[in-house]
């Protein structure tokens, strides 16, 4: 590629494709396009992976008219984790962002991150929810990957996408690995192509998720795909985290890449994205040319440093690049959420730890450590190495690691090879794993990438059970496997818990997330549009001493909050005095000291204790429903379900009886070992 001049004159001249274009046109353009161009990734991917999505849309929305005029190919300003938090923690409905972002930016193109069959949830939906939900979603690129590279899983989302006229980017997830070839990408993108019906209408996208690949890796992968699909267009997205970024963007573009993922160098910090000023500049310098209004690109950069600060507290705790990543495959999205879980767990100091035995255990069962799989493999290793320091203390761990390491780096995980002792505490290693993880086994996601792990992983995992387990295995796509679902029943069961007729996008949300988007239309019925114009500062601290007022717009009308003062505390709780648009108002607000409420703990053979600390999900199993106190059970049977780390940990009955108490609420956070149902055995 040559270098040449930046177009100048109207800013409208950068705009080199627009929503309402079909996707052969949108194709077609970039191929025509000098150079390269650019996906920003900063009002998205940028939060994930270094703020744990906690990047208010009242902030983002400031770059949006920047963007506008940017001669950016697309934002992507939807989808993968943003989608959960923004209901659970900031309180904001992906539709509303988006009707948001069309009216500030009509030139960009919209872009989300879908998990196929898993969508913007962690668990394999049916075809009918698919359908469903893609249908009405207003977005114009629909990026979608498999963490097991399954194409067979992205089928339905395809179909319902090219169906609309939409742009489909198929992903290939891409790792470094002994087994992760030239020869297996092809292999997928084989697949893929076939999926689509040629590559005239789609995009292929290398998602390096953790930011694994080097220059040359990456280069190779590019060229080899373009020798065999010279047409198809390349969207080349990668993490820092290995600190080799801006050398593995270059190579991708030599080898003929036409996009690249960035964000604002302001956003830039240890698990995100490259930054758009470093790569134009890099680019231009090495002779390709990129498709950007620098100046344009400054300003919105600018903005950013105006509103970051407001985040500080949202940063991981680990700092700095990180080249080990190349070995544990820990991704940028699921870095910080990670350690705000150690954090709040009280076992960040065993995150070393973690990360190496998640590099051992990614020798043990072979899968991309993308969303969901980098919630499996985390919840299940962190939960390996806090069972060793809670029973054997410091000295535990590194018998863990020892034991693996001699296992997998020695005696190539030859079973044979290890002393009994050795083997019979392997064959426990898994015992304990969550759900998610059993189900990984048994094929409930698709079909792993290179086949079933060895016979003891299913030992370990299921008991004297593995054998049945193993011939339960299953090489079906969830797409294939699962019925589909009875929208009515679940719209009418959305109805009955909110008290009216759901809206469309409140129902989509519940299909996602039912146990958060309850919760989010609960907030947004008590306290309205409050999370859209409150600023971040007060959002996150309040008002924080008396004679502090808030400005805001709501509907048009200009509104201010003063707080007045500040009772004392009585009975834990106390009377705050508000003027709201100069009305004075008096509100009570308990303390943590309002009521205690004891925490009974398992402790009983019938006592059925939480395994982790999590909030539950479910009281009951998918198959009975809810379960009530003088319910018969069976040993084995799941009585309740625990969700933390956004994975369902199902509990099961130890022994065939009847539920005497059920001690928790649904949506309760629980505390590991606090007691949840009693049993009574029957005879």
């Amino acid at each position: 590629m040559s270098k040449t001049t930046q177009p100048t004159g109207a800013q409208g001249e950068y705009t080199f494709v627009r929503p309402g274009m079909t996707a052969r046109e949108i194709v077609q353009a970039v191929r025509d396009l000098d150079g390269v161009c650019l996906t920003s990734v900063s009002m998205r991917d940028a939060g994930q992976s270094d703020f744990k999505n906690r990047h208010r849309i009242y902030d983002l929305k400031a770059l949006a008219p920047l963007f506008n005029t940017m001669g950016l190919f697309s934002a992507e300003t939807h989808g993968g984790a943003r989608w959960h938090v923004g209901i659970m923690n900031r309180r904001e409905s992906p539709f509303e962002e988006t009707r948001l972002l069309r009216e500030l930016m009509p030139n960009v193109l919209l872009q989300t991150l879908i998990r196929e069959t898993n969508m913007w949830g962690y668990r394999p939906y049916p075809k009918n929810v698919i359908e469903y939900a893609v249908a009405q979603v207003d977005i114009d690129v629909w990026r979608c990957f498999s963490f097991l590279n399954d194409v067979r899983n992205m089928r339905t989302v395809a179909e319902t996408v090219m169906k609309r006229g939409r742009l489909f980017e198929p992903a290939i997830s891409f790792t470094v690995a002994d087994w992760a070839t030239d020869a297996y990408y092809l292999s997928v993108v084989r697949e893929i192509v076939a999926l689509c019906g040629g590559v005239d209408e789609i995009m292929l996208c290398i998602k390096d998720m953790a930011g694994v690949g080097n220059p040359a890796r990456i280069g190779q992968l590019v060229t080899t795909i373009k020798q065999h699909y010279p047409e198809l267009l390349i969207h080349y997205h990668r993490h820092v985290t290995d600190g080799l970024a801006l050398p593995a963007l270059f190579a991708a573009a030599q080898a003929g890449a036409k996009i690249v993922d960035v964000q604002e160098d302001a956003l830039v910090r240890f698990y995100g994205h490259p930054p758009i000023l470093g790569v134009q500049a890099y680019f231009e310098e090495g002779g390709i040319h990129v498709h950007l209004n620098r100046p344009i690109a400054e300003q919105a950069n600018q903005k950013v440093r105006e509103w970051i600060g407001h985040y500080e507290w949202a940063e991981s705790p680990f700092k700095g690049y990180d080249h080990g990543v190349t070995k544990h495959r820990m991704p940028g999205g699921a870095f910080p959420s990670s350690f705000e879980q150690a954090e709040k767990g009280g076992f960040l100091h065993l995150m070393p730890a973690v990360l190496r035995v998640m590099g051992l255990y990614n020798q043990i069962v072979s899968y991309f450590d993308v969303t969901p799989g980098s919630q499996i493999t985390w919840v299940t290793c962190s939960g390996i190495v806090n069972r060793y320091a809670k029973e054997q203390g410091e000295a535990g761990v590194k018998r863990l690691i020892t034991l693996l390491s001699t296992f997998i780096e020695e005696q190539g995980q030859n079973l044979a090879a290890m002393s009994e002792g050795e083997r019979d505490e392997l064959l426990q290693l898994f015992r304990n794993a969550p759900g998610d993880f059993k189900n990984l086994l048994i094929g409930s996601y698709g079909r792993l990438p290179v086949g079933w792990p060895a016979d003891w992983v299913y030992q370990s995992a299921f008991g004297d059970e593995w054998q049945t387990k193993i011939k339960e295995r299953t090489d079906l796509s969830p797409l294939e496997t699962l019925t589909d679902d009875n929208l009515a029943k679940i719209r009418q069961s959305l109805a009955e818990a909110i008290g009216r007729t759901p809206t469309e996008e409140e129902f989509i949300l519940y299909l996602m997330h039912p146990k958060d988007a309850l919760s989010f239309i609960e907030f947004r019925e008590k306290y309205g549009v409050a999370p859209l114009v409150l600023p971040t500062d007060v959002w996150r601290n309040g008002l924080l001493r008396t004679g502090q007022k808030v400005n805001f717009e709501l509907d048009g009308k200009p509104c201010c909050i003063e707080l007045v003062s500040v009772g004392a505390e009585h009975e834990g709780v106390i009377h705050v005095v508000m003027k709201v648009n100069n009305v004075t108002r008096v509100y009570p607000v308990a303390t943590p000291r309002a009521k205690k409420v004891e925490i009974r703990r398992a402790k009983g053979t019938g006592d059925i204790g939480a395994p982790i600390n999590g909030s539950v999900w479910r009281i009951g199993n998918p198959k009975r429903g809810p379960i009530q106190v003088g319910d018969i059970i069976r040993k084995g049977e799941e009585v309740a379900n625990l969700e933390a780390m956004k994975m369902e940990n199902a509990i099961l009955a130890p022994f065939d009886g009847r539920i005497a108490e059920i001690c928790v609420k649904l949506n309760d956070i629980v505390q590991e070992g606090q007691l949840l149902l009693v049993i009574e055995k029957t005879v």
